[in-house]
């Protein structure tokens, strides 16, 4: 089994990831606001899989999420998995849905953070995956998930999205890339 820590095990997401990997049988350590993501290059650095599930909204996104990117880099967790946001799926190639001129102005920065995020690990040599919602979390657990392309419409919940997360420990398929999660 896996040796996991998840940063913003306190969190909707974070909480129920933790239950699924400990049900399974994974070491899991549990992170909240303190000390943090920032401190992921000490906290992190054992473990096999460093989850992060985390926000701070006062902080500047840009700022947040790239440093976050960066001590998890460092930590040098043997893989990386980060709960994005839908915005970032492309709903063509090369285009995202934040970069859609019919995006609202007033979201986009908190976007852009998390795309800075993004680009952290992009140019490191980290195994990472983002993991988001299709569109928004919300509606009935279904117990099964499904890969899928933006659909602002579309729902995951937080206990499958757990279940594609602790899935993706298990047995990864995707690398160093971003993938939209659907409840099925």
């Amino acid at each position: 089994m896996a040796k996991i820590v998840v940063f913003g095990a306190s969190g909707q997401a974070g909480r129920r990831i933790t239950q699924v990997a400990r049900a399974r049988g994974h070491e899991v350590t549990e992170v909240g606001r303190t000390p943090g993501v920032q401190a992921a290059a000490e906290v992190a650095a054992a473990h096999d899989v460093a989850v992060s599930a985390v926000v701070d909204l006062s902080r500047d996104p840009a700022e947040f999420y790239a440093e976050a990117a960066r001590a998890l880099v460092a930590s040098g967790a043997g893989r990386i998995i980060v709960v994005g946001i839908y915005p970032l799926l492309e709903t063509a190639p090369g285009l995202r849905l934040v970069d859609g001129p019919d995006f609202p102005a007033e979201h986009r920065p908190f976007c852009l953070g998390h795309a800075a995020g993004v680009e952290v690990l992009a140019a490191s040599e980290a195994d990472w995956l983002v993991m988001s919602p299709v569109g928004d979390f919300g509606g009935t657990a279904t117990g099964t998930y499904r890969i899928g392309s933006v659909d602002p419409a579309g729902e995951l919940t937080y206990e499958d999205f757990a279940l594609a997360v602790v899935d993706e420990i298990d047995r990864p398929a995707h690398r160093r890339t971003q993938v939209g999660i659907a409840s099925a």
